[in-house]
């Protein structure tokens, strides 16, 4: 049972008869599929009366850092706040007349996807304006896996913006009440959080919360693959069904194919994609059952593998290379100037 389970079980809502508000996606649903506004307009102790988005928007169709528009939903005739659009942080316009805010996404449990930040700054609007808040947990597939650097307040963004490892391990519910105990603004904050029934992670049925995460598969390698987006010419599969479980270049290294590096609680093996520019070489990841994950930790010893194959010019320099997008996903500068100082991955990782 998620936390949307866990609350419908439940004899009566609480807040009897609120006007509520409801951040979520498509895969907002029960065990059975389900989605929650339809069940929570169905079970009739509350009037929905507004609807909030992430980033990809309400029904997880927009692409990767594309503006998602107002709207509203053609089914139930609920306006529709996006909070991928003019505004990140609902305002206090958005919130008026609402007595509470369910929020209830699937994250990842990765600090620069960005639906951390959206409940971090829907937990600020709701402070700042008295609207009590409802959790409604569920599952990430990195459950309790904590690795990567903390963050710099200095690289701050969207896709970085709280102090944690680049992968914290939490999910939305526990990232919340870890928020309201940390943040001394958020304590005045009325939180409610419905925990799921299972903090290990088995999905039986992924629904990708965005485009690209596919699989489950794909959310646990996600940390370790979407550095693509900040160097150049790399392929990931991206929104296949091996969606950030490959990384191919043109001019992947024949000897890593070969000899791949040794990495934590994955396989690795050789694989050619066919990508709009032609055939790339490179590594299909296989999550390995009986090792623990270490998705940041991989990722720079296959960075420092490249690196010293061909150079830290083609990972950082170059026309589409974005160094200062790496730094933030990362959140962390550090870890770029020691690979190109030449720095082992094993020193980059004991710096954390």
């Amino acid at each position: 049972m998620n936390g949307l389970d866990k609350l419908l079980s439940r004899d009566h809502l609480p807040y009897p008869g609120a006007r509520v508000g409801f951040l979520g996606h498509h895969a907002s649903v029960n065990k059975h599929g389900e989605h929650a506004v339809d069940l929570l307009i169905a079970k009739g102790d509350w009037k929905i009366v507004k609807l909030f988005s992430p980033e990809h928007g309400f029904f997880g169709t927009a692409a990767a850092g594309e503006k998602v528009e107002n709207s509203l939903h053609p089914h139930w005739k609920i306006p529709v706040h996006s909070l991928y659009g003019e505004n990140r942080k609902p305002s206090a316009q958005d919130l008026q007349g609402l007595d509470v805010l369910v929020v209830d996404l699937q994250d990842l449990g990765v600090r620069c996807y960005t639906y951390s930040s959206t409940l971090y700054l829907t937990m600020q609007a709701c402070a700042d304006c008295g609207i009590d808040l409802i959790v409604l947990d569920r599952p990430t597939p990195l459950s309790g896996i904590v690795d990567g650097p903390a963050l710099d307040p200095a690289l701050s963004s969207f896709v970085g913006m709280i102090d944690l490892p680049t992968v914290y391990g939490k999910s939305q519910g526990e990232l919340a009440s870890f928020l309201k105990q940390h943040d001394s603004e958020l304590r005045k904050l009325n939180l409610q959080v419905f925990r799921a029934s299972e903090t290990t992670p088995h999905f039986s049925k992924w629904i990708p919360p965005s485009p690209a995460i596919t699989s489950a598969d794909a959310a646990r390698l996600y940390p370790l693959t979407v550095w693509c987006e900040a160097i150049p010419q790399i392929w990931v599969e991206r929104g296949t069904a091996l969606s950030f479980q490959v990384w191919c270049m043109p001019d992947f290294p024949p000897a890593l194919q070969a000899h791949p590096p040794q990495f934590h609680g994955v396989t690795s093996a050789a694989i050619c994609c066919t990508t709009p520019e032609g055939d790339w070489q490179g590594l299909q990841f296989t999550l390995d059952p009986l090792h623990d994950n270490h998705p940041l930790q991989n990722a720079l010893i296959l960075l420092c593998a490249l690196r010293d194959e061909l150079g830290h010019e083609r990972l950082f320099s170059g026309t589409d290379a974005r160094p200062e997008f790496f730094d933030k996903l990362m959140g962390s500068s550090s870890v770029r100037e020691m690979i190109i100082q030449g720095c082992s991955a094993l020193e980059i990782i004991q710096s954390w």
